[in-house]
This record gives structure tokens, sequence and C-alpha cells, in this order.
């Protein structure tokens, strides 16, 4: 067999020696999964092996890829795939214990590899989820944040966001239509686009920032920074509340000054809206679904798949270790025998059910 088909990576030793003296959980994260996949590359008929090399980390990277993608939905995926290259699948070794090359050859202008991989499923949903990058969890509602801001910047906007996610059971999602500087759309636009993409809350936001008092002699520059922020049930397109702060700063700088008020007033702004809202607003019920005895990443590939076919406001995949998979859902109904139920009429794999209450629902896979 080729030298490439034979690999095994030096971290492969390390994370073994790693391994015995690390904790439970670590163990339980370093466990590989088989995933399949292809790469190409383009045929080098002078260089085989520079081909073969380069489909093979393509194909590394596509097993990555697939491994992801079962631990993100539909939203999370379309709009965290950029980060995800730049980060999981820039460098597969960090997630690869090793891997072997099932077939290969030249086809036209292109070579492709097949290959079976020793994938640390675990280890990159972790990451994923200290990167962000496995969408909003299922017990906070996504918001849109429209901000417009004066002088236009985002100091406003970014200490809105960072004060809101510390303290509301909403959580500032990264919508395209909100990307805009110069927004001018009126609220019901805003409402529709916010509903197109999904959000559960709009925040209609502005804050301007100007000179105040006295104090330019002496080489400083106060000001003052008014904030307000509409907050929409997007679903029924109500008006939940309409609230407003000032934030206030000095520096030598006047513009620096300007940016520290607009993000004082965020900051203000955001935890009153975080107390008042919240009391408003109702995250969506979930559901844990969680089922042990799973055999393999194709089973649990072809478990997910079998899932998303019910009828779900929301499916998550939170956690798979060990054969063990803990899917995070939001009914229509609060019926957790009735999603038991569904779940088994779909049932392609063999699942047996363990038991059910209003916050979960356990079953068994047959081996």
């Amino acid at each position: 067999m080729n030298r490439l088909g034979k690999l095994v990576f030096l971290p492969a030793a390390l994370a073994v020696c790693a391994c015995a003296g690390a904790p439970a959980r670590n163990q339980e994260l370093s466990r590989p999964e088989i995933v399949t996949a292809e790469g190409l590359s383009v045929h080098n008929v002078k260089d085989l092996n520079a081909s073969r090399t380069a489909a093979v980390l393509d194909a590394q990277r596509n097993a990555l890829k697939r491994a992801a993608e079962v631990f993100m939905d539909d939203v999370s995926r379309a709009e965290n795939y950029a980060a995800l290259e730049a980060g999981p699948l820039k460098n597969p070794q960090n997630y690869l214990l090793r891997h072997k090359i099932i077939s290969e050859g030249a086809e036209g202008a292109s070579y492709r590899v097949s290959i079976r991989a020793w994938v640390l499923v675990g280890k990159i949903a972790a990451d994923m989820r200290g990167l962000s990058l496995s969408g909003a969890k299922d017990d906070r509602l996504r918001a849109a944040l429209v901000a417009r801001e004066t002088p236009e910047g985002s100091a406003f906007a970014s200490a809105f966001s960072a004060a809101l996610s510390r303290r509301s059971v909403m959580e500032i999602g990264d919508f395209a239509f909100t990307k805009n500087k110069a927004q001018t759309d009126s609220d019901d636009v805003l409402l529709s686009a916010a509903s197109a993409a999904g959000a559960d809350v709009l925040l209609a936001a502005s804050a301007s920032a100007y000179a105040y008092g006295a104090g330019l002699n002496t080489g400083f520059y106060p000001s003052r920074a008014d904030a307000s922020v509409k907050i929409y049930e997007v679903k029924s397109g109500k008006l939940l509340l309409e609230l407003s702060r000032q934030g206030s700063a000095i520096d030598s700088s006047q513009g620096a000054s300007f940016l520290k008020a607009l993000a004082t007033a965020g900051e203000q702004l955001a935890l009153e809206a975080a107390a008042k809202a919240d009391r408003l607003l109702k995250p969506e019920a979930v559901i844990r679904i969680k089922i042990s005895g799973l055999d393999g990443f194709e089973t649990l590939e072809k478990l997910k798949s079998q899932l998303l076919r019910l009828d779900l406001k929301k499916l998550r995949l939170e956690k798979y270790v060990n054969g063990e998979a803990v899917f995070a859902a939001v009914p229509r109904r609060l019926d957790p025998q009735e999603l038991a139920s569904a779940i088994l009429r779909g049932d392609a794999i063999g699942l047996e059910l363990e038991g059910a209450s209003p916050q979960e629902v356990l079953f068994s896979a047959a081996r």
C-alpha cells in the first residue's frame, strides 16, 4: 500500500499519550468515528504523488465537513460555512487520527481518492460550540438587530449585542438583511425580511452621538448619545416594547468620545431590554430526544435524516458520544408521547422506546 494509504499521523500518537492521564470526558471526546469521503485534485501526469496528496487533503476536509454538518441546522450551515472553512476545515489534522485510502485513480483531468477517515467527531462538535457555529441554542430566541447609528459605525450595535447576549433569552443572529449600514427600510419591510430569514424577534434600533456641555477649551470632548429600540415579535408583527436610554462619555478625541457614548448607551439599552422584554417573550419549549446504542456515524446521519422528516419547528444535534445522540427538538405540540409515537412510525433503524417525560424521550437502537 502507498505511503498515504498507511498514514498514521503524529497527532494520533500524541492524542493516545494525552488520553492516558486525561479525565474520562476527554477520552470520550477523543473516541474516533469512521467517516468515508471522496476528494478531487488536478491530475498531474508528471507528479502522481502530488495529485494523490492534494486529493487526500480534499477528502480529509470533506470528511470533516460531513462530520461537522450533522451538528448544524440549515440556518447555521448557510450562515457559518465560511467560518467553518476558516476554522475546523482549515487544519484537518487537528481532528483526524488516521485515514485509509479505499480507492484512487485518474478520471480525465482529475484525480479521485476515496478514504475511510477516523474522525474525532466529539472534538469537532466541542470546537464548533466554542465558535458558535452550531446555530442558536434552542432555548433562546433568534433576534435580528437593525441598528442605525450616527456617526456611522458599529460601536452601539456591538455593545448592545454583547450586553443582550449575556442577560437575555434573545440571541442576536447573523442575518444578511441587517448588514446594510445605510438601512432606511420601514419597520414593516424589516419585519417581512426578519420573517423570511427565520428570526423570532426584530430589534429596530437607532443611536446618535453629539457634543454635550463645556470642556472643549480644556482639550477634552464631552459627549452624549441618545439610543432607542423597538422590539417586535416577528410571528405576530406585534410591537412589544419601545425603549430609550442615554449614554455619556469624555475623551481627548471627539471621535473617540462619540464612540464611547454610543457604546455606553448600547449597553444600558440592552440591559433594560433584557429586563423588560424577557418577561413578554417566551422561548419555545424544548424536548430532548436521547438515543443510545447507535453503531456508527452513518447510523447517526440516517437518524437525523429520519427526525428531520417529522413535523418539528426546530431540530439540532447537541451531542454524540460513544454511540449516544442527544437532539434538541421543538415540536409543534408539546406532547412527548405523541412525539415518541411519530418517531417510531417513521423509524427505519430499529428504535425501542425506553421512556418519555415532559422534558425528554428516551430510545435505544437495536444492535
